[in-house]
């Protein structure tokens, strides 16, 4: 029997989404060096999830229930379908891009210490318990394995004005050296100088001391966007905390 005689009664569609593809840095070359690593990795990732939603379930904005996760080893995709109405639609964006800037926090905070890299893009996505797929995740994957090089979550052009146009948007965006532009995860965050930099000695810690030109590269990148947050912010009662390296 031809599989094209074996079709289900269903006619699936993709439908506009807004889709971010994360990557973990570091987890998989960690696991391949030490066979033990796997299921600490395994139960942060894991941990890491439930947390994010369960944050992400206690903020005022309507359609977390909505957010859809996969997760395949060291790869997260996240994604949210978008609404047609216009208002319901900037809702649907600024919840994908606070549940992603979550997820970056608590990342690279003490209790994971994950650089993560990625791209966030608006698109056509099919998603179901069995399937991702569309272009709008083939954008989001280039964007992270071809633009961001650092540990930072790329916004596609092609969604920038729709973002820094808008009040409840802009906050999410800054713009780069590059001029490429990324997601601002840590302007969801306040008086976390300590967590940070916790997170910070936990990332030194797992690499090893094996630290190489690219790593450190990714390290420096990381540092100087923290620290130029926590100067902007420098709230009232704020201890100042400032990260800083140096290589071996």
């Amino acid at each position: 029997m031809m599989i094209n005689q074996n079709a289900d009664k269903y006619d699936r569609v993709t439908s506009q989404y807004i889709v971010a593809y994360l990557d973990l840095l570091g987890v998989t070359d960690r696991i391949r060096r030490d066979e033990g690593y796997q299921m600490i990795a395994l139960n942060k990732l894991h941990n890491l999830y439930t947390f994010t939603m369960y944050l992400a379930s206690k903020i005022a904005i309507e359609g977390y229930q909505d957010i859809q996760f996969k997760i395949f080893s060291d790869n997260i995709v996240i994604a949210k379908k978008l609404s047609k109405q216009p208002d319901r639609r900037v809702l649907d964006i600024k919840c994908l891009l606070n549940c992603v800037s979550h997820f970056q926090c608590l990342s690279v905070e003490d209790g994971v210490g994950w650089l993560v890299r990625g791209g966030i893009t608006v698109g056509e996505l099919f998603l179901d318990e069995t399937m991702v797929w569309g272009k709008a995740l083939l954008k989001a994957y280039d964007l992270e394995c071809r633009i961001a090089i650092y540990p930072r979550i790329i916004i596609d052009c092609e969604m920038l004005s729709e973002i820094v146009t808008n009040r409840d948007l802009s906050e999410y965006v800054l713009q780069d050296f590059d001029n490429m532009y990324f997601l601002n995860y840590l302007c969801i965050q306040h008086f976390g100088g300590q967590l940070l930099m916790n997170g910070f000695v936990k990332m030194q810690g797992e690499l090893e001391g094996e630290i190489s030109e690219t790593i450190y590269q990714k390290l420096c990148w990381h540092i100087n966007y923290v620290n130029k947050e926590l100067d902007k912010k420098n709230e009232k009662g704020e201890k100042k905390y400032r990260l800083s390296f140096k290589q071996s």
